[in-house]
């Protein structure tokens, strides 16, 4: 009677041999995912110890797939650096920016500085839950970050099941993180002045640290008339706006000031050609309020190598982090400690503002469009605030009431 032939998953009979070292070495046959039925060998210091190991490596084999660009035995680290590599590759989203701030993300779960558990040197095959929810645990970030990394983890793990080096994905096992939604308000509209006021009082103030923040204000009311994001304001170049009528539209009715969104600054002081997502390249028209400030800065600023709208005293693109520093040191100022609505002002809360108007005045599209985001669902759950409205439906819901459908007459009206 022939061999009996294995099914795909499993192996034959184990048989030992003792090594001229005094080691034992285990050897079976195993039928692999191709259909191909293989000798494994493993050792060991005794012949009990041989028979575990080959049977603890066919209990995590996952048969031979060809490509072994990602095995088991790869650790963490190579797997996010390989997941990092082929993200930016694929370009589209995320985008390259993003994925530096992902970058920086998973450090805590990497780096022995930042936890106990540090996970880069572990081998992929060998990852559990416990040991991603350990490392989490022992990092000291918050709620938000911990749902950040562990997506992130998910996402690379995915990548390691699609090279099958390992058959389930442990991050996705780890407890989701439960983080709560608090909607960020924008500066009430009528409140908007005191804020300008302050801005401009704090930017030109002469006793205080640090050199005058001149462009602050100018900053502030671009937000307030666009509702672009930092980084999109302060890679505005001259070449992006168009503040007078061009000969050939002289009798063009629809024309009206206007800019293009063209890129963005990033968190290093670097101009790179692309937005946050595909929808922020984008124009935007100028209320004429804007209009009349770009025309004052561009008389009263000398040309510039970079062509910017917002340059610093040694001729680069103002960091967006700088920007935001300069408005969390004046909520601190004692002066302004009666403004309450100052306490929360960051560059983002004007969008928002803007955001919420035009809702009002047009419709959630038109903000979705004005903003550069991909969907209306994110500017509505993030960004409008909206008023309570009440809406009149009582002609209908009164048809219900007690004995209306009775046969003693017709339904009230």
């Amino acid at each position: 009677m022939g061999r009996q032939k294995l099914l795909v998953g499993t192996f034959g009979d184990i048989s030992c041999s003792q090594r001229a070292n005094g080691s034992w070495q285990a050897r079976a046959r195993y039928c692999d995912v191709d259909g191909v039925v293989r000798e494994y060998r493993k050792a060991g210091a005794s012949k009990n110890k041989a028979k575990d190991n080959l049977k603890r490596f066919f209990a995590e084999h996952t048969g031979t797939f060809g490509d072994e660009i990602l095995t088991g035995e790869d650790t963490v680290l190579y797997l996010l650096e390989l997941w990092f590599e082929k993200m930016e590759q694929a370009g589209g989203s995320p985008n390259r920016q993003t994925l530096k701030h992902y970058q920086s993300h998973v450090r805590w779960v990497l780096d022995s500085t930042r936890t106990q558990h540090p996970l880069g040197a572990y081998q992929v095959r060998h990852v559990r839950p416990a040991a991603i929810q350990a490392s989490l645990d022992s990092a000291a970030i918050s709620l938000d970050m911990r749902k950040k990394i562990r997506s992130i983890l998910i996402r690379a793990f995915d990548l390691a099941i699609f090279h099958e080096a390992i058959n389930g994905n442990p991050a996705s096992a780890v407890p989701s993180i439960p983080v709560p939604r608090v909607k960020k308000k924008p500066v009430p509209a009528e409140e908007l002045d005191a804020v300008r006021a302050a801005v401009r009082e704090w930017a030109y103030a002469e006793k205080r640290n640090g050199p005058r923040s001149v462009d602050l204000p100018d900053i502030v009311e671009m937000l307030v008339a666009t509702g672009m994001r930092i980084g999109e304001l302060l890679a505005l170049r001259w070449s992006d706006i168009e503040l007078t009528r061009p000969p050939e539209r002289r009798d063009d009715e629809s024309w009206m000031p206007w800019l293009m969104v063209t890129g963005q600054v990033t968190s290093k002081g670097k101009r790179v050609g692309y937005g946050k997502t595909d929808a922020a390249i984008r124009p935007i028209a100028l209320p004429d309020w804007a209009v009349v400030l770009l025309l004052r800065r561009k008389v009263a600023q000398p040309p510039n190598d970079l062509d910017a709208v917002f340059i610093t005293r040694n001729g680069t693109w103002h960091f967006p982090t700088n920007v935001q520093g300069r408005l969390r040191r004046l909520r601190v100022v004692e002066d302004y400690a009666d403004l309450k609505v100052l306490q929360d002002v960051t560059p983002h809360s004007f969008r928002r503002t803007v955001a919420t108007e035009i809702d009002e005045v047009y419709d959630a599209e038109a903000a979705k469009n004005q903003l550069g985001h991909t969907s209306s669902a994110v500017t509505e759950r993030h960004y409008i605030n909206r008023k309570l409205v009440v809406p009149d439906y009582r002609a209908a819901t009164a048809r219900l009431a007690p004995g209306a459908r009775s046969d003693s007459g017709p339904p009230p009206e």
